[in-house]
């Protein structure tokens, strides 16, 4: 009898002394999903913006067009790494085919940051009609991708 109290106590104490562990984990990965969730609507932004200046819905200033471009393509290679085992759960529309297909997920994130980074050079060197393809590629990628690996 005493020994199991002994046991019970012991795995009481365990499961006390790891408990914040487990929650830590779980804030680490709610963490991870809202930073590569600001980011997805940062990189967004700068792409809304963009096509709406080729759409003549705004303004155009050759400056602000190129900066658009370049932080969508400093942008692109940010949220990846939060894209951790276990963060398809809770807030996030991420589908598990991210983990499942890791390689068909690493291509389609690979092209589109180089199409991210065409698109920005395309918004920096004008005319405006240079950078209309780029950007109709990027969007493809964008709507490639959330097709496949969004639940």
């Amino acid at each position: 009898m005493i020994k199991r109290l002994k046991k019970a106590t012991a795995l009481v104490c365990l499961a006390a002394m790891l408990a914040p562990y487990a929650a830590s984990a779980e804030t680490r990965i709610q963490s991870d999903i809202a930073y590569r969730r600001e980011l997805m609507a940062a990189m967004q932004w700068n792409l809304v913006r963009i096509a709406q200046t080729l759409r003549h819905q705004r303004p155009y200033d050759p400056a602000r067009l190129a900066a658009e471009g370049q932080a969508l393509a400093s942008l692109a290679s940010l949220p990846w790494v939060a894209f951790v085992p276990g963060s398809d759960r809770g807030a996030t529309k991420a589908s598990v085919r991210i983990w499942r297909e890791p390689r068909a997920f690493g291509a389609a994130v690979t092209r589109f940051e180089a199409l991210a980074r065409t698109l920005a050079q395309a918004t920096s060197q004008g005319p405006l009609t240079r950078a209309a393809r780029p950007l109709e590629r990027v969007a493809g990628s964008c709507r490639s991708c959330h097709h496949r690996f969004i639940r």
